[in-house]
């Protein structure tokens, strides 16, 4: 085994639960946490409340957990989950830049209509909790340190500031 399926293997978010591990951000409008299947989108709608997904996982990231994402948009359209994807390659700060505007965007029409927002990646360690910083720093007023602060104080995570900086530097 290579090292890095070997981290993927002894990550601390693989989900032991059996369900992705979820982290309230903003109570009724903004959650985080780690990939779902299609026979999870039920269970969050049911047991979370959430009405929209938006995904972080690229290809790579769906051929690894075995995911197919037409089970997956399927899986959401059934269970009336609005789903927006943005592929951002697992490790790589610089993929995440361009594609923070949009789910910045989405998010927060999301949220503006009053539905409950999932975002995810693999394990809701990077990209995820990125994405909501970025929506707390843009949408919420928040610093960037306020955000990354308010964001680790309700998820363990390890999001890219550096991609943050990047983006809001230039925007």
């Amino acid at each position: 085994m290579g090292a890095r399926s070997w981290s993927r293997v002894s990550h601390p978010f693989l989900r032991p639960a059996g369900r992705p591990g979820v982290s309230v951000i903003l109570e009724g409008q903004l959650l985080v946490g780690e990939y779902p299947t299609p026979d999870d989108v039920a269970w969050l709608r049911d047991e979370h409340g959430v009405h929209a997904v938006v995904s972080l996982q690229d290809d790579v990231d769906l051929t690894y957990k075995s995911l197919d994402l037409r089970s997956l948009e399927e899986a959401y359209g059934s269970a009336g989950l609005a789903f927006d994807r943005f592929g951002v390659i697992d490790g790589d700060p610089d993929d995440l830049v361009p594609a923070l505007g949009p789910a910045i965007a989405v998010v927060a029409g999301h949220i503006a209509a009053g539905r409950v927002v999932y975002v995810h990646c693999n394990a809701g360690f990077n990209r995820a909790p990125s994405v909501a910083i970025a929506y707390l720093h843009a949408e919420r007023g928040m610093t960037i340190e306020e955000a990354h602060g308010y964001v680790k104080a309700r998820r363990a995570c390890a999001p890219y500031l550096s991609a943050l900086a990047r983006y809001f530097r230039g925007s």
